[in-house]
């Protein structure tokens, strides 16, 4: 059992965000299901997410590229992620079994290594952790307990990194249909292209 954390909502202390994590096997035919038929964007895609960092999946390191695409509907960000090489991750590992969809559900808690340990103290088991340029994990994947049946992640909560998330929530809150899905090299690109950006 989690000790109390002294809160009236017991899982406060994952954080006030989510994301729910899709992983797709074709990223054009699952961005066009969203944008056309579940009319969520617009998304925006950043190719070379991992950028050179570090990542260790099950204990050894691996050299796993993703693109991923982001959106939100309300308050929660969808989150579509596309292995784009062969290199071991829990992606390829999801993909591999036949399965496809919902894979995990984020959260960015504020004291995050905290957060961290008291997931892995309740049963919760690392399978892969994605560090900064500073040697510190940045990301965050758990296996559960089986009665949850999905993968929690964990990633620090920052100004920069709920800076840009909230360019992304602008972009879906004022989207009127046009460009559905907007594609940039980086995540600095995307930065870079004033795209929901406040005033």
């Amino acid at each position: 059992m989690l000790p109390a954390s002294g809160s009236s909502l017991e899982f406060s202390f994952l954080g006030q965000r989510m994301q729910m994590g899709f992983v797709v096997k074709d990223l054009d035919a699952a961005l066009r299901y969203w944008t056309e038929v579940l009319n969520v964007g617009p998304f925006v895609v950043i190719g070379n997410a991992i950028a050179g960092r570090r990542v260790v999946y099950r204990g050894s390191e691996t050299n796993m590229e993703l693109t991923l695409a982001f959106a939100y509907m309300g308050d929660v960000q969808i989150e579509l992620v596309y292995p784009s090489n062969d290199a071991a991750s829990q992606y390829k590992e999801y993909i591999e079994s036949g399965r496809e969809g919902l894979h995990h559900v984020a959260y960015w808690p504020e004291r995050f290594e905290s957060v961290c340990s008291r997931l892995e103290a309740s049963g919760f088991s690392e399978v892969c952790s994605v560090y900064g340029a500073d040697g510190k994990r940045a990301v965050v994947h758990y296996d559960p307990p089986g009665h949850i049946g999905v993968m929690i992640e964990l990633v620090p909560s920052s100004p920069a990194r709920l800076a840009y998330f909230s360019r992304m929530q602008r972009l879906a809150a004022e989207w009127d249909g046009a460009r559905p899905i907007r594609r940039y090299d980086s995540l600095d690109a995307f930065l870079a292209s004033g795209e929901g950006a406040d005033g």
